[in-house]
């Protein structure tokens, strides 16, 4: 009977050192932070910023202490590179960062690259940006002479953005590109086109536009094509 309630205790004193052990890690991880931001060793002292056109300065600043808790130690890219975009409404593509160490604290270089736009891309009446990669972005302050999209579904431009960025390469001098389920309408100084789908802009149709495009010039046209290929060409009388 002894053994038996001396196992019992046993057990119910194992219980609690882990509960202790639970609420200690957890206290620790939540003071810890704070601790390490309090020795100059480890604060982050100053934070330079690299290779902004566009993006605010203290968009970048901000994030490095909201990403790193002021303490070098937890200063991530990944992480800082996902607030930042959180602050720049995804105007950013990249992050490197480096540290100068001192006694009294850490100097940290961040160099930026900005996502570089080629299209505007309008939904629902509201205006955002669109990089070579598909990503979708807002920064008001980027001025570019660069084709709009007017589009039903960002979805859609996000899943086909090979196809578009292709169409965009491809054609060249586009000003308006109009996205539908089926079919892709474009404008250029020398007219209209109206193409298939995105998801139907194969490698065959995209060379086809090409060759299209280098004949006629500068000449006012309108072209029907289709997923195949075929195209009628109609002259615009004057």
């Amino acid at each position: 009977m002894k053994e038996a309630g001396r196992s019992k205790w046993l057990v119910v004193f194992e219980g609690v050192l882990s509960v202790v052990w639970l609420v200690a890690m957890g206290l620790a991880g939540f003071f810890l932070p704070g601790f390490l931001a309090a020795v100059p060793i480890f604060e982050i002292k100053e934070v330079y910023v690299y290779g902004l056109r566009s993006v605010p300065e203290d968009a970048v600043s901000l994030g490095v202490y909201q990403a790193s808790k002021g303490s070098w130690l937890f200063l991530d890219e990944k992480r800082l590179l996902a607030k930042v975009n959180e602050l720049a409404n995804n105007s950013v593509e990249d992050v490197k960062v480096e540290r100068a160490f001192s006694l009294d604290g850490v100097r940290v270089n961040v160099y930026v690259k900005e996502r570089e736009p080629i299209a505007y891309v309008v939904h629902d009446g509201r205006v955002m940006l669109m990089d070579g990669n598909g990503e979708i972005f807002y920064n008001p302050a980027v001025s570019r002479e660069i084709p709009t999209i007017y589009t039903f579904s960002l979805d859609y431009i996000k899943t086909q953005h090979t196809n578009l960025v292709s169409l965009i390469k491809t054609v060249g001098e586009i000003n308006e590109v109009y996205v539908a389920n089926d079919r892709t309408i474009i404008y250029t100084s020398g007219g209209k086109a109206v193409l298939p789908p995105l998801s139907k802009l194969s490698p065959l149709v995209l060379g086809r536009i090409k060759r299209l495009y280098s004949t006629i010039g500068e000449k006012q046209v309108e072209i029907f094509m289709t997923s195949e290929g075929v195209a009628v060409v109609k002259g615009q009388n004057h």
